[in-house]
């Protein structure tokens, strides 16, 4: 096999996975993958900042504003971009988000953006619902920002920093760890054995390798940038910052007779199409399948009961642990990690025979001080699950991932996946379900550095192309936080935290 023929592949071993165990489809994939998600390019590594996007000087138009809309149809927007010195820009690549939304009714959706290449966009919405609709186009980065982030992120490895403390009675010592570290230097290689994903320590001075007991978070190397390239990234300049409709922004919307069909009980083996959904009153409307509502303890509790749940992943899975250990007064919690925010978590109703149990996935993760005996890989935990119709899994993967070239999330991935057909090959009633990732603030400034959500959008895309024609379920929490009026958070606040939940419980007990 000719590894320089697969330059993905090339750099994973490069940095500690075995070549042999990749599958000669997997080595397609990843090619594949990375095709999938390429990106415009501008037209020069360095654009003067007076030519980069301005959306001061942009606009989009909504086109046959003048026409009668109803509910069901399509809508259409194009997006015009200009620099700076008011020209009209001639290639593509910006980065952007739209949705449509009717305060009063606290209804939004999101749209679908089609880049021309050419300094103009399309955007398609599907209308939901009756009245006033507003129009809102919001650029993320410009493309020549984009292009520095591509850059940072896929040929800079040490874009943040990890560490280890090594304790042996008074002595301790911490060194900086990451997935791939420099040659020449001693290391301590904690590889994973079963997933062969790689991670590595400097070998501290005096004690050995196996008196490592934490994992922690470090820094940030924000230097990469040099003279006006963090112009590029200016909060109130051209980083999240709303374009304006030239002419009206905003349509009227009629009912229609054929709007609201019944689209049946939410299923396992759908994949995701957008929209996906949209918010009517806060509550989240699936395109896909019938949502229930689990407005009360009692509701969530007879849904749950007998039930194992097992939640995997970082912090926004968290987030549904928490809801479920506060709403349910029933449910005791047990915390078994060393701080109370890192986990894992078991809560217990021994009265309704409810588990539900939380474990963030392996490294890399950003969280303070977590006991490396606790750092477990989620497709290791999936091994070790006999699985059954009462076993439910939540997996989400993504926020923590951003920081490392893609070809590391599709490794990760793809060992996921592996253990999820075989769990599903021996207990196929097993209702496993992914939340996909969410857009988050970028604020302060350098955050776009490492969290993106231009990132976060093609591990996204990634995710939902790899588990395509596998019997798991989605709930799409990215179109959920994208469509709410709240500002964006890595964080989501509670409201749409309930309806992710009413996504999920609409899986396990359907109507």
């Amino acid at each position: 096999m000719m590894i320089n023929n697969l330059p993905w592949l090339a750099k994973l071993i490069n940095c500690g996975y075995l070549v042999g165990s990749f599958t000669p489809s997997e080595r397609a994939e990843g090619m594949f993958l990375l095709k999938m998600i390429e990106w415009t390019n501008s037209p020069g590594a360095r654009t003067p900042f007076l030519k980069s996007t301005d959306p001061s000087h942009s606009h989009f138009l909504i086109l046959n504003s003048q026409n009668t809309f109803h509910v069901g149809d399509q809508l259409q927007v194009m997006v015009h971009m200009y620099d700076f010195s008011g020209h009209s820009k001639q290639y593509g690549g910006d980065y952007l988000q739209a949705r449509i939304h009717t305060p009063e009714f606290k209804a939004g959706s999101v749209g679908t953006v089609v880049d021309y290449q050419n300094g103009s966009y399309k955007i398609n919405f599907t209308l939901f619902w009756s009245g006033k609709v507003e129009v809102s186009v919001i650029l993320v980065h410009p493309s020549e920002a984009i292009q520095l982030l591509k850059w940072i992120r896929d040929e800079h490895r040490h874009k943040v920093a990890y560490q280890s403390t090594f304790r042996s009675g008074d002595i301790r010592e911490t060194t900086k760890c990451y997935l791939c570290l420099p040659d020449g230097v001693p290391v301590c290689n904690f590889t994973d054995l079963k997933t062969g994903e790689p991670w590595f320590c400097y070998k501290p001075q005096k004690l050995p390798c196996s008196a490592r007991v934490n994992h922690a978070k470090s820094g940030y190397n924000t230097s990469y940038l040099i003279g006006d390239e963090r112009r590029y990234f200016a909060s109130k300049v051209n980083l999240l910052k709303p374009i304006l409709p030239k002419g009206p922004g905003y349509i009227t919307v009629m009912n229609s007779i054929n709007a609201g069909a019944n689209v049946g009980n939410c299923v396992r083996g759908k994949s995701l199409t957008s929209p996906s959904g949209f918010y009517y009153q806060d509550q989240w409307m699936s395109t896909q399948c019938n949502i229930r509502r689990f407005n009360t303890p009692a509701n969530i509790t007879n849904c749950l009961r007998g039930k194992v749940v097992h939640l995997y992943g970082d912090s926004t899975m968290r987030q549904w642990f928490n809801y479920f250990a506060r709403g349910l007064p029933d449910l005791k919690l047990f915390q078994f990690g060393n701080t109370p925010e890192n986990g894992p978590y078991t809560a217990v109703d021994v009265v309704n025979k409810i588990m539900v149990k939380y474990r963030c996935h392996g490294p890399p993760i950003r969280f303070n001080d977590i006991s490396s005996q606790q750092l477990h890989y989620i497709a290791n935990q999936l091994d070790a699950n006999k699985g059954g119709k009462n076993t439910i899994i939540a997996i989400t993967i993504w926020a923590h991932m951003t920081f490392l070239p893609v070809a590391s999330y599709i490794r990760r991935l793809q060992n996921i996946r592996k253990s999820i057909v075989q769990l599903l090959s021996r207990s196929p009633d097993t209702l496993i379900i992914f939340k996909t990732a969410n857009v988050r603030e970028l604020d302060p400034i350098w955050y776009s550095f490492f969290y993106s959500d231009w990132y976060s959008f093609h591990l996204d895309k990634i995710l939902r192309k790899m588990f395509e024609g596998i019997n798991v379920a989605f709930v799409d929490a990215w179109e959920m936080t994208a469509a709410h009026y709240v500002a964006h958070n890595v964080h989501p606040p509670g409201v749409i935290v309930r309806n992710e939940v009413d996504v999920f419980l609409s899986h396990l007990c359907p109507f």
